[in-house]
């Protein structure tokens, strides 16, 4: 695996924030571990361990290396593949900060 620096002016390319990208590809990152962790789920439900005990452990032949959840986030927001928004309450309360009048 190739590993190189982050440029902060791409990533401000996409958001004035860098904290606001951070959040995002964390939370991205954490919706890919879900899904993966969902499908694994759903494989091992079919081996119970009482009827089949395991001795020690043996290669999978069909395991596949999958790319870390944070590398797959962070070419999400950079193919521009991610978008957010605000949930309402947060744009409420940005609208009622000191100095601004409540819209009616």
């Amino acid at each position: 695996m190739k590993v190189e620096t982050l440029s902060f002016q791409e990533i401000l390319k996409r958001t004035p924030d860098i904290f606001e990208a951070v959040v995002v590809l964390g939370q991205r990152a954490l919706q890919i571990n879900a899904r993966r962790s969902a499908e694994r789920q759903v494989l091992e439900e079919d081996y119970f361990e009482e009827e089949y005990p395991m001795e020690e452990a043996v290669e999978d032949p069909d395991y596949v290396e999958e790319d870390k959840s944070t590398v797959l986030a962070m070419e999400d927001f950079f193919d521009k593949r991610l978008t957010w928004n605000y949930p309402e309450e947060e744009r409420a309360d940005a609208d009622n900060k000191p100095g601004k009048t409540p819209s009616s």
